[in-house]
């Protein structure tokens, strides 16, 4: 918020995006992507990964989205929650706004973060990059294989899963293995553990960097990816973080691809390579 990050935070340029997000790491991958294309935001507001439920009923992100709106300094506004409330999404897309919104509703048939943060990127004329990545030199295209999917974000996790089409994705940020333990984005044991234990088939990753993750998370997972591959899996990371990030983006992609990995910083490729490894 004005340049402040509260909890998991990513180093920003401040612009004209403003960002409601009913999701942490999918608010990460948006405002990172705008990031690297030259562009940045004025506020990302937080309201709750549950927000968007029938439950809840978007109660935060109609708050958040209105207040944006009245602000001079927001020129266009991002709404990126986990896949919502049909009613809930509708109501919200429905309210009377006077600046423009882009949606980042993650579903069957809607668009994926990336998809989104190039609408973003066209809607205040600026050009597409071509999203950085460093493919793994021993990747074999079309090998038919399990896809196994150790995510730390949710979003993140339910954006893959969406886009690999098969597969068996864990969300280890979940409260189920959280209770007792810090998140998997300062903790990696729960996911090193998992790792260890697929002998064949691809493997689909996210590392999330910014304050309040691990300081270096390439020191305890590019070991493991190396160990990984020397078995025999495909190993693919999606890193989310930009080159202001204390962990540094690119060393970090570095050494995760030095270990073997394909690594994309746009989640959404990188599922979809993880998919045609896995043959599908």
């Amino acid at each position: 918020m004005g340049g402040a990050g509260l909890g998991f935070a990513n180093v920003l340029r401040p612009g004209p995006v403003g960002v409601v997000a009913a999701s942490g790491t999918g608010a990460q991958q948006v405002t990172s992507l705008l990031d690297l294309a030259g562009v940045g935001v004025s506020h990302v507001l937080g309201v709750g990964g549950r927000d968007l439920s029938a439950e809840v009923g978007g109660r935060s992100a109609v708050q958040a989205l209105r207040a944006l709106d009245e602000d001079p300094a927001t020129e266009l506004i991002v709404l990126v929650s986990k896949p919502p409330a049909p009613e809930v999404a509708r109501a919200v897309r429905d309210l009377d706004l006077a600046t423009p919104v882009v949606a980042a509703l993650l579903g069957p048939g809607q668009d994926d973060l990336t998809t989104a943060a190039e609408k973003v990127l066209r809607a205040l004329g600026r050009d597409v990059p071509e999203w950085p990545s460093w493919p793994a030199p021993a990747s074999r295209p079309n090998t038919a294989g399990a896809l196994r999917g150790l995510y730390a974000g949710g979003t993140l996790c339910a954006e893959a899963a969406l886009l690999a089409g098969a597969g068996d994705f864990t969300d280890f940020g979940d409260d189920s293995y959280t209770r007792g333990r810090a998140h998997p984005m300062i903790d990696p044991a729960l996911r090193l553990e998992a790792l260890r234990g697929v002998a064949s088939g691809v493997v689909l990753m996210d590392v999330v960097l910014g304050h309040g993750a691990d300081p270096d998370p390439s020191s305890w997972l590019a070991p493991a990816i190396r160990d990984a591959v020397a078995r025999g899996v495909d190993v693919v990371v999606a890193v989310v973080g930009t080159d202001g990030d204390p962990q540094g983006l690119r060393a970090q992609a570095a050494r995760l691809n030095e270990a073997g990995a394909a690594v994309f910083t746009s989640n959404a490729a990188a599922a979809r390579h993880a998919r045609l490894l896995a043959g599908g």
